[in-house]
């Protein structure tokens, strides 16, 4: 809008100027809009821009192969669960060298749903007789032919026996005692004159 223009019009000087204080008000209005608009259609651009690269990104992705990775990972946690499930099973058991009992039984162990081992009590019982050297020999408390208690003519266990000496080594007996009977591993090491 134009000063003169109005004036020619045969407005007078006063009204021009309360024309153009208005209009004044009203352009700087639409001035102000049009720049938030141009930063919002700016920041929508920058935006799309971004989201289309991390499309194109994602697109270039090999999902086959995730899936795949998944599976493998989803196998190898449930080797992990079932061969936990066994070495407590013999540890439990008294199993002196639970790597090498599961070396030997290989696949051959059948393992329920939930990951367990499969009638667990035949298991035991079949493994005890085949591979009998690899389980602690129980107690029986003979009498040894003085009364009815069992004669205990040394304390000590034998190096054999001993999972802390260097004859009966064995780091998997070593851990499963710590754990599970911590005063009978510390008895051990004393008797191995380990601290």
């Amino acid at each position: 809008m134009d000063r003169k223009f109005l004036e020619g019009l045969g407005l007078e000087k006063d009204t021009v100027e309360k024309i153009m204080a208005q209009y004044g008000v009203d352009i700087t209005g639409y001035q102000t809009q049009k720049g938030t608009d141009e930063a919002t259609i700016k920041a929508l651009r920058e935006d799309i821009i971004k989201k289309g690269n991390r499309i194109a990104e994602l697109e270039k992705v090999d999902v086959q192969d995730l899936q795949t990775q998944l599976q493998q990972e989803r196998e190898g946690r449930e080797k992990d669960r079932k061969e936990y499930s066994l070495r407590s099973l013999l540890a439990a058991e008294g199993c002196t060298d639970v790597d090498y009992l599961l070396y030997k039984l290989g696949n051959a162990v059948e393992f329920d749903d939930k990951g367990k081992v499969k009638d667990q009590e035949n298991f035991i019982k079949s493994t005890k007789e085949t591979y009998a050297a690899q389980f602690q020999e129980a107690n029986t408390g003979g009498t040894g032919g003085a009364g009815n208690f069992p004669r205990n003519h040394d304390s000590r266990t034998p190096d054999e026996k001993n999972p802390y000496t260097q004859k009966g080594w064995n780091l998997t007996e070593q851990m499963r005692l710590e754990v599970s009977d911590p005063e009978q591993a510390k008895k051990l090491r004393m008797e191995a004159k380990i601290e």
